[in-house]
This record gives C-alpha cells, structure tokens and sequence, in this order.
C-alpha cells in the first residue's frame, strides 16, 4: 500500500510537471509532500566494499564555501564503458526512521551512455571532479584522484526531476555486467524544501 502512494505521488509530480510547465507559482506546493527541492548531503559511501569489485570509490563529503563538495579516490580495473549496466536503488526513511528499501528501483543498459545523458550539462563537471581525463565514453580504466566537485551544482545542471517527494534517501548506484556487481557508490540525502 505505502509503495502504490509513492507511486502515485510520482505519478501527480509528473502530470504537474508536464502538463502545468514552468509557469506554475510553485508557492501553491509549499504545504504538499511534493515540490521544488533542495539536497542536503549526509553521507556518502562505498556500497560494496570487499576488495575483489572491479571498480572502487572511496569518497568523502567536504564542506566549503557554504557548498557541499564530494572528493574520491576512484581505482578501476576495467573501463565504464558502454557494456556495463546502472542500476539505481532507492530506499525511503519513514516517519518511524526505518528505511523502506526498494522503494524505487532501476536498471538501465549503456552505463556510460546513461550516465552522460542523465547528467547532461552536469557531465564534464563530475568528470573532472572524479579526475578522469576525457569526457568520452568509455573512461579508462586507472586509479584517479578527484579535485572534489560541488554535488549541488551537479544536481541543479543535470536532467533530474525538478520535483520530487520530501524525505530522506538512501541512493544506491551499482554498476553490474552479467548481473556481477562491478562497483556500487552510495548516497544517503535529504530532500528539503528550498
């Protein structure tokens, strides 16, 4: 039942995005579930970490100029590239604070393809941010260590919905090929109202 009211908030975020568009005054979500957001960043981790993943991210969050920045240490022994799958696990925080796991899930041919077009403005910014060196599909395969980029920017230029239901988040981003875990990055955020 909880799941089914999910989905129809996605469902009514949708309509209200596609079919009222930007002229919208979004004052009229200030007391709904659902509107224009804000992400505060609370953790960000390696989901699976045993030593034998294919492609590993230690990252860290880092707090600078009132703007919340990610740095990593990425180490890869294969190329992102497009043969690799995404799959994006969501897990929502209830009111009793217990996660509600798979509360959206995702898998998505093209990895880096999908990737790049799911960041869209946003993918030469995480790009440097992680210190690869080109912005090219596929990226190499290597031992990087990122500069650091600011998440909030990266959410604000990418394609992601400009609406979205109020909570805390747990995002799970595995990267697999032939259903083996290659490498896994975790996020744990908050969506506020701005």
């Amino acid at each position: 039942m909880k799941h089914y009211i999910i989905c129809m908030f996605i469902f009514i975020q949708c309509i209200f995005t596609t079919s009222l568009g930007s002229s919208v005054d979004l004052k009229l979500f200030s007391s709904s579930p659902v509107g224009p957001y804000r992400i505060v960043f609370k953790q960000v981790y390696n989901c699976n970490p045993t030593q034998n993943t294919k492609m590993q991210f230690n990252m860290s969050l880092s707090h600078k100029d009132n703007s919340t920045m990610l740095v990593s240490n990425t180490s890869s022994t294969i190329q992102f590239d497009d043969n690799l799958f995404v799959e994006i696990k969501m897990a929502l925080k209830d009111s009793f604070g217990i996660w509600k796991e798979n509360v959206y899930v995702h898998k998505l041919p093209n990895a880096c393809s999908t990737v790049k077009q799911l960041l869209g403005k946003a993918w030469p910014e995480m790009i440097h941010g992680f210190g690869y060196p080109s912005v090219n599909c596929p990226i190499p395969l290597g031992v990087y260590t990122s500069p650091g980029m600011n998440l909030q920017s990266i959410c604000e230029n990418g394609n992601f919905p400009k609406m979205f239901i109020y909570g805390s988040y747990k995002f799970h981003i595995l990267y697999t090929r032939k259903n083996e875990i290659v490498g896994c990055q975790g996020f744990i955020f908050d969506m506020k109202r701005p």
